[in-house]
């Protein structure tokens, strides 16, 4: 295993627990106590996750979030405060990939980074066929979405929802199934959390809002991709 992950939290007692039960099962750890030392170690590192504090000194975790988003998209895990529901619809909008809260078992941390980077670590991504639908053309091997021609940035999550209903264009797919098939280790997105992804991913998937829709609404149902033709 020679997985990079990027834990960044204040917490120094805490950065060495979690480093170490993640050293123990193989990964690399780089830590970051702050916004600026997590970007510093992005454009440094080759990395594969990061692991991100909400509550960070000088620049919050929302900023660095941000900031991440515009260069990159490794998949991110923010960690919350355990009543602040609307940091988790916040860290979803901004491209991050799950949640979990504090204080946090670090058995479950792990089940949910073992998830993510099995579907999107080095050797987690096979060798399928380009997908195309109109416009649209997404690579599940290469991990590159294109449309007319130029690259598209998504975050995984928005990735693996795309390549979902791309798979099967025409079928539709409840809010249950698409949860369950870009949720990571125990968690499990919520309704809500998919139309937020849903949303982003529309606004950079459609791009003339004359032509008709790739992505389409299945009222009391929940979404399907539009069939060619």
């Amino acid at each position: 295993m020679d997985e990079t992950i990027l834990l960044v939290d204040d917490d120094a007692a805490l950065l060495e627990v979690t480093s170490i039960v993640l050293a123990s099962e193989g990964y690399r750890v780089v830590t970051a106590m702050d916004g600026t030392e997590a970007l510093r170690a992005l454009e440094g590192e080759d990395l594969d996750l990061v692991v991100l504090d909400i509550m960070l000194p000088r620049m919050s975790g929302f900023e660095v979030l941000k900031k991440m988003r515009e260069t990159s998209d490794v998949p991110v895990v923010l960690l919350t405060a355990k009543s602040q529901s609307v940091d988790k619809v916040v860290g979803l909008e901004l491209g991050a990939d799950d949640y979990i809260t504090k204080p946090f078992d670090t058995k479950e941390l792990l089940a949910r980074i073992k998830a993510i980077l099995r579907r999107f670590g080095r050797g987690g991504r096979g060798r399928e066929g380009t997908l195309r639908l109109g416009n649209l053309e997404l690579d599940p091997g290469a991990y590159t979405v294109s449309r007319d021609g130029r690259p598209l940035e998504l975050t995984p999550t928005e990735f693996k929802i795309l390549a979902l209903l791309m798979r099967r264009p025409g079928q539709a797919f409840t809010r249950a199934q698409i949860s369950e098939a870009v949720s990571t280790g125990s968690h499990y997105l919520a309704s809500r959390y998919i139309d937020v992804h849903i949303s982003r991913l529309r606004a950079k998937v459609e791009g003339d809002p004359s032509r008709p829709q790739i992505i389409q609404t299945v009222p009391s149902v929940g979404y399907r991709a539009a069939r060619p033709g």
